[in-house]
């Protein structure tokens, strides 16, 4: 007596061609076989698309970049009293910051080239002159569009097939290869890593594999419920034999009938009473919600982790009081924004004394931190009342010049 033969068939997508998984030769090979070039540690487009991709890693780096550069800034005094050159030289740093760019006010700049260096690890700001050689411009220049020459020789930019070079802040004044014009400076602000002295790198490649994590999670949720939430399914035949033309029937149901349209039945017509239909869902790898969610989150905290950004930066309230946010919101300003922020004001501050020959004033962000303000105005206001400070020391810390009475009264014998 011979044995039913059991047969399952795999109800799916009709076969697709196979297609090359090779990756285009890159734009930069050339520039890099030909030594012109230095390639970066990582593919500065695939970081680019991660911010485009990832919701946790975008709202932490817009998080860092208002908090760092995105709230304005001042100019203090760098010397004990002011002058009238010092008076002309903070109205011309004002005009300057001003008017640098006819599209994007400074502190606009700034946020795209933050963006950059939380994105990429890199990021380059454009310094124009004008016909006498003073500096009258700064622009963004996207990073995914820059290499460094080797040597620290400059950098080279690339879009499409037109090439520009420029040269570093204050070096020597050269022609470009390409344009025959004088090449314009580039300030090169960027993340240090020990992979590389070149090259920075962003803080979420620490993290590339919760982002990647993150992605396959929600793509699966996406095709799941592309399907109309119906599992993957095996359907098998017992004691008979299952026709083409039933086969192609149960196949054009799946990907037409459930497919985009749900609460619609199959109905199966099975000739013989020995023959068996039964519909499995294939729940080997399927996952529980509860596990599911716990990985999604665990994904989120730890790019949270390599960002040190708090929760309640990017509106997470889970298990949040005031204290605690307090707390972590202080940690955040100490620890992350104020050292990134001393990092960019001391290259525009060695811009201003070297190329500028302006020394009595300093460029500074402003900082989210209005209940410290407070306590600085507290503070001040104690030490004025026992004759430490001056109205006018506690004004120049300020950046704001002396009271008119006070100079007077300096004045009167």
């Amino acid at each position: 007596m011979s044995e039913a033969l059991m047969k399952a068939y795999v109800v799916g997508d009709q076969a697709r061609p196979g297609q090359s998984k090779q990756l285009p030769q890159s734009a930069w090979h050339e520039d890099y076989v030909n030594g012109q070039a230095v390639e970066p540690p990582y593919d500065l487009d695939a970081l680019a698309e991660l911010y485009e991709t990832n919701a946790t890693h975008k709202a932490c780096v817009d998080a860092k970049v208002v908090n760092c550069v995105g709230l304005g800034y001042r100019f203090v005094p760098a010397t004990d009293r002011e002058s009238n050159a010092a008076t002309a030289n903070r109205a011309l740093l004002e005009h300057l910051l001003a008017t640098c760019n006819p599209e994007m006010t400074f502190t606009e700049v700034m946020r795209a080239i933050w963006t950059d260096v939380e994105c990429l690890g890199n990021s380059y700001m454009e310094v124009t002159r004008n016909s006498l050689g003073n500096i009258d411009g700064f622009y963004h220049v996207p990073a995914t569009t820059i290499r460094i020459k080797p040597d620290d020789e400059g950098f080279v930019q690339l879009r499409g097939t037109q090439k520009r070079h420029f040269r570093s802040l204050g070096a020597e004044v050269l022609t470009d290869p390409v344009s025959d014009e004088s090449q314009n400076e580039l300030i090169h602000f960027k993340k240090y890593t020990p992979q590389s002295g070149i090259y920075g790198i962003p803080d979420i490649v620490a993290a590339l594999a919760a982002a990647a994590g993150d992605r396959a999670a929600r793509e699966y949720n996406i095709d799941f419920f592309e399907h109309n939430a119906v599992p993957r399914m095996a359907i098998i035949i017992e004691g008979g034999q299952l026709s083409q033309e039933l086969l192609a029937q149960i196949q054009n149901y799946m990907q037409t009938e459930i497919k985009g349209s749900g609460h619609k039945t199959l109905v199966l017509d099975v000739p013989g009473a020995d023959t068996r239909v039964r519909i499995e869902p294939l729940t080997v790898g399927q996952h529980d919600e509860a596990a599911f969610l716990d990985y999604r989150k665990a994904n989120r905290d730890e790019i949270l982790m390599v960002h040190r950004v708090p929760p309640s930066k990017i509106t997470i309230v889970e298990n949040a009081n005031l204290a605690n946010s307090r707390d972590q919101d202080k940690t955040f300003r100490e620890q992350v924004i104020r050292p990134e922020q001393r990092r960019i004001e001391y290259q525009i501050n060695r811009m201003i004394r070297e190329q500028m020959g302006i020394g009595d004033w300093e460029f500074r962000f402003r900082q989210a931190d209005l209940g410290e303000e407070r306590e600085e105005a507290e503070i001040a206001r104690i030490y004025a009342d026992l004759g430490v400070w001056t109205v006018d020391e506690i004004r120049q810390q300020q950046g704001l010049e002396p009271l008119v009475e006070s100079e007077a009264s300096d004045e009167a014998p």
